[in-house]
């Protein structure tokens, strides 16, 4: 695969990564805020509920900023959650709310992804292949890094490690698009 292809799976690597905390979040909820089960439902549920207003969203704002300052923007949102989530409940339910479009940060690389490898000759039945078995390995190894994460932060003083993490990829991402991005559609529109 060339640079580009690779470019747009890491990034896609980094935006996809937090959905696969496990129950890592909940946990954290649980020990560390002392949310109750409605409480922690209610946290999910205003997660949940942002996702279906940001991939509603999606479309229109994609067509009137485009699609690499879209992902910018959906990223930034996404970074201003999971920093949220560093503090407490409260600040992690307002930062959620306001990074409304952080749910919807895997668009433009995923997308990006496929169009890209069509334009190289990869077959879609690949593509998509390739695609289940990236998001097979988060799945797997997502749990595994942020439990560990949480069991030896929660060890050291620093539960909030895998939210921390998550800023992380947030940030590497937002540094990883302009390059990712543009690329492609200069190729695209070739």
């Amino acid at each position: 695969y060339d640079r580009r292809l690779q470019l747009l799976v890491l990034l896609a690597s980094l935006l996809l990564a937090p959905l696969f905390m496990g129950d890592t979040m909940q946990v954290y909820a649980i020990t560390q805020w002392k949310l109750n089960p409605a409480q922690v439902s209610q946290l999910f549920t205003a997660m949940a509920i942002s996702g279906v207003v940001a991939n509603s969203a999606s479309g229109i704002l994609i067509k009137t900023m485009g699609l690499r300052n879209f992902s910018l923007l959906a990223t930034a949102s996404s970074l201003l959650g999971w920093s949220g989530f560093l503090s407490s409940a409260r600040v992690a339910l307002v930062c959620t709310a306001v990074g409304l479009l952080g749910t919807a940060r895997t668009l433009g690389a995923v997308t990006m992804m496929t169009a890209h490898a069509g334009k190289l000759g990869i077959p879609q039945g690949q593509v998509a292949g390739d695609r289940s078995n990236l998001i097979a390995w988060l799945k797997v190894l997502g749990p595994i890094i942020y439990g560990q994460l949480y069991v030896q932060g929660f060890k050291a003083g620093a539960p909030q490690l895998p939210f921390v993490l998550n800023v992380i990829l947030m940030l590497v991402a937002l540094c990883l698009t302009p390059f990712a991005l543009p690329a492609i559609a200069q190729v695209a529109g070739s």
